[in-house]
């Protein structure tokens, strides 16, 4: 008796060469390919357990911020969808963390 594995297989749209490979790069783990297509680039991988779905778009949603695009789209096996980059916070990490007073009281403490 044979079991068929499936898979999902994922595109998502790059502008160019140079940000495709960035793409490929940051998602080295699940084997991606850049492809060129004319003047046109996309990044394929294909997620055989059905379970990265979260992570690729978080890769993409962050890969968008580093290249300065606000969305892509992004092709699950027939379906299309949009994946949009909200802008990165620019608060400065522990900014408001003495708003608590925890600093004097380890001064007066």
């Amino acid at each position: 008796m044979s079991t068929a594995t499936t898979s999902t297989r994922i595109r998502v749209d790059a502008p160019d060469a140079p940000t495709a490979f960035a793409l490929e790069q940051r998602l080295a783990h699940l084997h991606p390919t850049a492809i060129s297509r004319g003047p046109d680039w996309c990044v394929e991988l294909e997620d055989f357990d059905h379970d990265r779905f979260d992570e690729i778009v978080a890769a993409v949603e962050h890969w968008l911020r580093q290249i300065g695009v606000r969305s892509t789209q992004v092709h699950i096996d027939s379906a299309v969808t949009t994946v949009v980059a909200d802008p990165a916070d620019r608060t400065s990490l522990g900014s408001g963390y003495d708003d608590a007073g925890v600093l004097q009281h380890c001064i007066h403490g």
